[in-house]
């Protein structure tokens, strides 16, 4: 379904409960830091566990800037009955200023800011990825994970598209970021970020929504849930 339609109408009752999405991000000292999204309505926690290793050379991660309590995890608040929408409706600039998890009181999609120091002597090499381990009704075609950098780089990630019956790619308002393509049905992406300095604080912004202008976002996605794993760790030596 497009966005076109629900904005035509009020939209087919089909569709005010397309999902459940609960999210918990957890973190851990290791900078193994993990987003586990559940889409359906009997989502529970999900824990991380600890790489001593990592925490043992000063890797911390907090959702304040501060650094008052860090702590191996990290979790955002459940969002039910959320639906498809677009990047304009997103609050970028309020979900920059809200530490932890943020909460749009029109539209619901994942939103969560948080901070990673190096408390350790030594500079290092952060490398993350993001992997998939849930994908029910094929829900990851029409998701959009946007990944903020110290509130200036952004970058947003989603399923190459298919063609249309015509040979045509879809439509999407010039608003929309120029998206990076998940690498896998797997593995949806792979960054780092070097030179990460004793006392060094980076700040980290993740944005989740369904995608109303998506071709794959129709009432297949109907009761459909993912599973996300973030794992942040420090790059080995070659």
């Amino acid at each position: 379904m497009r966005l076109s339609k629900i904005l035509e109408v009020k939209k087919r009752k089909l569709r005010k409960r397309i999902f459940t999405l609960g999210v918990i991000i957890t973190g851990v000292l290791s900078i193994a830091f993990a987003v586990i999204t559940f889409y359906g309505q009997n989502a529970g926690n999900f824990v991380m566990s600890m790489d001593y290793d990592s925490y043992n050379r000063g890797i911390q991660l907090s959702s304040d800037r501060e650094f008052t309590n860090p702590t191996p995890r990290l979790m955002t608040d459940p969002i039910d009955d959320a639906r498809d929408m677009t990047y304009s409706w997103l609050k970028i600039e309020d979900v920059l200023k809200t530490d932890g998890n943020f909460v749009d009181p029109d539209y619901d999609y994942v939103a969560y800011t948080f901070y990673i120091m190096n408390s350790g002597f030594e500079t290092v090499d952060i490398t993350y990825h993001i992997s998939m381990t849930e994908n029910h009704n094929n829900i990851s075609e029409a998701i959009r994970i946007l990944i903020i950098e110290d509130d200036v780089k952004e970058t947003m990630y989603q399923a190459i598209d298919p063609l249309d019956k015509d040979g045509n790619l879809p439509y999407y308002p010039q608003i929309m970021p120029t998206p990076k393509f998940f690498m896998s049905n797997t593995v949806l992406l792979r960054e780092n970020f070097l030179k990460f300095e004793p006392l060094q604080v980076k700040k980290f912004t993740i944005i989740m929504w369904l995608e109303g202008y998506d071709p794959d976002t129709n009432d297949t996605v109907l009761g459909g849930r993912i599973r996300l794993n973030m794992n942040f760790s420090i790059m080995k030596d070659e």
